[in-house]
């Protein structure tokens, strides 16, 4: 049984080492298209997981930041590893402009679902959707134009 248990786990590290090879090989905008599609799957379970134990007030806007925070992590390491493979900062360079980006995000991002979800009583669900997509380009700039941009690659060019 163990014998069949790492088989199956074999076959699943070559299907995902497939998979990231085939990815790195993309250009740009598809790597980070595909990269966020993952991630606001595991964004809209974060969020869900977050909603259904958030007691607190304003509770679509409150269960949006902490998720967001939650996900600023989880996002960083997709993009790093996917979607920017060849980044030549640091992780810890990184994500230190990820978290500051993200601040950026979260600001605008709480105003607009709390004005979506409190002040015009939209669902929490499409408030979550349309804040999603109303960031989105705002982050992708963030990221290509500062989170991903390394310094040494700034002075050669």
């Amino acid at each position: 049984m163990n014998h069949e248990k790492s088989i199956h786990s074999l076959d699943s590290e070559t299907m995902l080492y497939r998979f990231v090879k085939w990815l790195h090989s993309q250009p740009e905008l598809t790597r980070v298209v595909i990269t966020a599609a993952i991630g606001t799957v595991l964004a809209w379970i974060t969020y869900e997981v977050v909603y259904a134990l958030n007691g607190l007030a304003a509770r679509a806007t409150t269960s949006w930041v902490i998720a967001f925070t939650i996900g600023i992590f989880r996002q960083h390491h997709l993009h790093r590893t996917l979607s920017f493979p060849a980044a030549r900062l640091s992780y810890g360079d990184s994500l230190r402009r990820e978290v500051l980006a993200s601040i950026t995000v979260i600001v605008a991002s709480a105003g607009l679902n709390y004005a979506l979800a409190v002040l015009v009583g939209l669902h929490h669900r499409l408030a979550w959707i349309a804040c999603l997509v109303s960031v989105a380009m705002l982050e992708y700039a963030l990221m290509k134009l500062f989170v991903f941009r390394s310094r040494r690659s700034q002075a050669r060019q």
